[in-house]
């Protein structure tokens, strides 16, 4: 009893303390005018503390549901009727933009391969070059006998280069694109902020439900496609959008960055020197086609230059989420193009890869 005690006390300061770190190092990128300054300074605050090696233990599952619930609540916010019509007009780009994403990630992982030597094995290089998840990318390498420490290692190093310099090249090429872009899909409709107490606790209860329940019969992201179909249903059926207020927003994103960098140590630095050139060029030639890739679907769709790349970049669902609002593109249209990403590359990468490897 009081060795558990001791553990939630200990794991109520820890949780404390991230969030306090991640929450200065936010204040300071507002302060710096940062892009996405939320996840960006509290990356920067976190990523150095735990490559410092100082690990305090936190709630990591509550923070992590915490976070992707709030972003499929974003994604539920472009939810109205007049969705299926957008969807029919995504269903062309989103399977190219997947198909070239699956390519991507075997040429990278090809590549990393011929630079590894004999360094690393051709599952393992595929495992860990893929635009995929850390998990699920982990999960693979342990079933053909990677070295799944390596893969949770590069996984871990490209999505956190990609959302440190997302920010800053977005905002780059959108401000050498045309101002003239059509948007990304319909505008929101009703939208209304006034809910009573109860309402947002019914809401809050009804998109949680939905969450927990896709994660339990195992939905890809399945707490935020959970959160986004509830939340969405809620909207249409209220007539009224749930919009998350912005501090909110900014909450979970520090959150979500305690969960992101707690895969950083000291360990990391000893295996970016060893491994550095393979990671290099897992990381520049994945970054490299989802460019191409961005302005083929700007070219293509006549969307917006921000959602264009957000939509095609290779990070998490949740995390792009949360900058393709800050950023002003379209969350919805990004949301659906890395789902279903996310779900080809799950279940084609790994079929490819033991094709290849005999």
């Amino acid at each position: 009893m009081e060795e558990t005690l001791l553990k939630l006390l200990m794991q109520t300061g820890g949780t404390l303390v991230l969030f306090s770190i991640g929450w200065l190092g936010y204040r300071l990128a507002r302060k710096l005018h940062w892009p996405a300054a939320a996840m960006l300074g509290s990356l920067l605050f976190l990523g150095v503390l735990n490559i410092a090696g100082v690990k305090l233990p936190f709630y990591k599952t509550p923070l992590s549901f915490f976070s992707k619930v709030l972003s499929g609540v974003i994604l539920g916010q472009k939810i109205d009727r007049s969705m299926i019509t957008v969807l029919k007009k995504m269903a062309w780009p989103a399977a190219f933009a997947s198909f070239w994403m699956v390519m991507s990630s075997i040429l990278s992982g090809l590549l990393v391969f011929a630079a590894a030597g004999d360094k690393l094995s051709l599952m393992t290089c595929l495992a860990a070059s893929s635009a995929g998840g850390i998990a699920e990318m982990s999960i693979f390498a342990m079933s053909v006998g990677g070295d799944v420490g390596v893969v949770a290692f590069f996984q871990s190093v490209r999505i956190v280069v990609l959302y440190v310099t997302l920010p800053f090249t977005t905002s780059l090429i959108a401000r050498h694109a045309h101002k003239n872009n059509m948007p990304a899909a319909a505008a929101l409709g009703n939208k209304n902020a006034d809910f009573s107490c109860v309402e947002v606790l019914r809401f809050g209860a009804l998109t949680c439900a939905a969450a927990i329940f896709s994660e339990k019969i195992g939905m890809p992201s399945g707490y935020m496609i959970g959160a986004m179909i509830g939340s969405g249903l809620q909207n249409v059926w209220a007539g009224k959008v749930f919009t998350l207020p912005a501090w909110l927003r900014s909450t979970a994103q520090i959150c979500l960055s305690v969960t992101i960098t707690v895969g950083l140590s000291p360990e990391t630095v000893r295996l970016l020197i060893k491994l550095f050139l393979p990671l290099l060029v897992s990381v520049c030639t994945i970054q490299i086609m989802s460019f191409i890739l961005a302005w083929l679907m700007h070219r293509m769709s006549g969307w917006d230059v921000m959602t264009s790349v957000l939509a095609t970049c290779p990070g998490g669902l949740s995390q792009v989420v949360f900058f393709a609002e800050d950023l002003h593109a379209d969350p919805f249209v990004v949301g659906v193009f890395h789902a279903v990403r996310m779900v080809s590359i799950v279940l084609c990468v790994p079929a490819v890869a033991k094709l290849i490897g005999g």
